[in-house]
């Protein structure tokens, strides 16, 4: 006894020390990030461009041929097959290939996401700013959505962040095996999407070894003329363009594609010529809810520049500026090509809020204070969602469902108002950080965990496909799409089924008997004459627009009277 009270001192001491505090942060961070990314993850129906990721694993492994990326039997060379794999090797621990089994891969490289930021802003800064920064990215829109999602995204943001955190542990060192990891890491994310997991990192590191000054520039970047460097590039070319060798027929229209989508979707797209201005209100929303700071860092990296850039700095600014103007300069724009943005972000914010108070300068402090009355704002504006939407919404809009677990939303409400209201009290950086960061894990937690899963009542395709089978009797021999692909996955055939993408091409199928039921959107039906009976669709509701009806699949009978043109 006499010992357990002399060493009880000495282990509260333990605990309240500086390294036990930033690891339990570290621990915290993280588990907030596996609730975010994990749970419930199955519980949505795909939507959108998670087709690819599903249809084409399904297809692989009926199959058995994994260097073919068919959907629907035909040949779709988009993106490489290191993603595709992924899903496969996720199905294997899975047992099974559903929502959450294609989602998985994107769920753990987003877990791994923070784990790499907070150990980069370690390094670059101090313990309190990579954790920061890792709640900042963990809790970031576009991060969370992408890391939810079945796709190749996550992957490529988290492979170009794991590159450039390696390259920061050993920048110091000109040659050693990590040049070969560098290289490699870079290879196996290019497999994921595309030349971008090479692209990005060296655009990043070219950058950072400008800002250092134009006079040592060839000694910043003498680890990639290295010997070394240049033979673990060759291994990386060998690596990437292995897995196209060995697709046989496929492997010249994978390379098409890749020049295609990598080459000359960036000098001279054929589609998604978004303005060039895009990503200037992109990141607002990708990276809501910091963004509001966004402006203050701009002060503060803008102050810093007149007196010399740190190293940390020097590198979070390179890795923001030239991925910003990377896809800002590239000809084709979509809203998430800007995901890779937001691990730089996320330094960059959590070196304004570690930053005391009376070491920012004026403007910047400013611009915090604007950025904690706009959140405050949208924090009261949000609020009204509690009332009936039937008192506040226009016709048809006043129909929409109820707020689900209003309870939740409301405690989380009144919790974010009142640090608020703390933070106004005294404001000082580390209480921003204190109610962005409540504001951001219990927003997007509502919305993920919450609110998208009650929304999945509304959807149909899912239940639609499988009411499908039940009244065709499960023999798909006599089906046929038209003018979609969006069923496939959950209509599961074991082989193709047929596709027409004219009225003419299905009735002439449809006067040899060779299909009954088409499966189509409303308005893509309607052009195919009389003689269809429709026999299933997709709910419609109070709330849609005549565009979203028009979008809703519906399962056709074919008549013989539909032969007529």
């Amino acid at each position: 006894m006499p010992i357990l009270v002399a060493t009880l001192p000495r282990f509260f001491a333990a605990l309240r020390s500086p390294q036990v505090r930033a690891s339990a942060a570290s621990l915290s961070v993280l588990a907030i990030a596996a609730l975010l990314f994990f749970g419930r993850l199955g519980e949505r129906a795909l939507w959108s461009m998670e087709l690819r990721w599903s249809e084409i694993p399904r297809e692989m492994a009926l199959n058995g041929d994994y260097f073919q990326p068919t959907i629907n039997g035909h040949l779709y060379y988009d993106k490489p097959l290191g993603s595709y794999w992924l899903v496969l090797a996720a199905s294997r621990l899975t047992g099974t290939l559903d929502e959450a089994t294609a989602r998985l891969p994107s769920a753990v490289a987003g877990w791994f996401g923070v784990v790499l930021i907070i150990d980069l802003g370690r390094r670059l800064f101090d313990r309190r700013t990579g954790v920061l920064a890792g709640l900042v990215l963990a809790t970031s829109f576009g991060y969370i959505g992408f890391a939810r999602t079945a796709s190749a995204d996550a992957e490529t943001v988290v492979g170009t962040l794991a590159a450039l955190a390696l390259f920061m542990r050993n920048e110091d060192r000109l040659g050693g095996s990590w040049v070969d990891g560098l290289w490699a890491i870079m290879a196996v994310t290019s497999l994921t999407k595309g030349l971008l997991g090479f692209v990005l990192p060296l655009v990043v590191l070219f950058a950072d070894a400008a800002l250092g000054g134009v006079a040592p520039l060839r000694d910043r970047l003498r680890w990639l003329l290295d010997r070394r460097s240049i033979v673990a590039a060759g291994l990386a070319v060998a690596i990437y363009i292995t897995p196209f060798a060995l697709s046989g027929s496929g492997a010249g229209q994978g390379l098409f594609m890749v020049f295609r989508e990598n080459v000359r979707r960036f000098f001279d797209p054929v589609n998604h010529r978004g303005p060039a201005y895009l990503y200037l209100y992109v990141i607002l929303g990708l990276f809501a809810p910091w963004s509001l700071l966004l402006p203050a860092v701009v002060a503060r990296v803008t102050s810093i520049w007149r007196a010399g850039l740190p190293r940390g700095d020097r590198f979070a600014i390179a890795y923001f500026a030239a991925t910003f103007l990377f896809f800002t300069l590239a000809g084709s724009r979509r809203s998430y090509y800007l995901l890779p943005v937001l691990p730089a972000a996320a330094l960059l914010v959590a070196r304004l809020l570690t930053t005391a108070s009376s070491g920012q300068s004026v403007m910047t402090r400013r611009l915090v204070t604007l950025g904690l009355l706009l959140a405050t704002v949208v924090l009261l504006l949000a609020g009204v969602v509690l009332l009936p939407a039937a008192r506040l919404l226009p016709e048809r809009w006043n129909s929409l469902p109820s707020l689900p677990a209003p309870f939740a939303f409301a405690l989380g409400w009144v919790c974010c108002l009142a640090l608020a209201a703390w933070a106004w009290r005294r404001l000082q950086a580390s209480r921003v950080a204190v109610v962005f960061g409540t504001i951001a894990v219990l927003s997007m937690g509502y919305l993920h965990l919450v609110a998208l899963p009650a929304v999945e009542a509304y959807r149909g395709d899912k239940a639609f496909a499988e009411r499908v089978r039940y009244r065709i009797g499960g023999d798909l021999t006599g089906l046929a799409l038209y003018q979609t692909r969006q069923p496939v996955f959950y209509l599961a055939s074991p082989r193709p089924i047929r596709e027409f993408d004219s009225p003419d091409m299905l009735r002439n199928a449809a006067g040899s008997h060779a299909i009954r039921w088409v499966i189509g959107r409303a308005r893509d039906l309607s052009a195919i004459g009389p003689g269809r009976a429709v026999i299933d669709c997709e709910p419609t509701y109070a709330w849609e627009d005549a565009t979203a009806r028009g979008n809703k699949l519906q399962l056709v009978r074919l008549e013989c009277a539909a032969v007529e043109p």
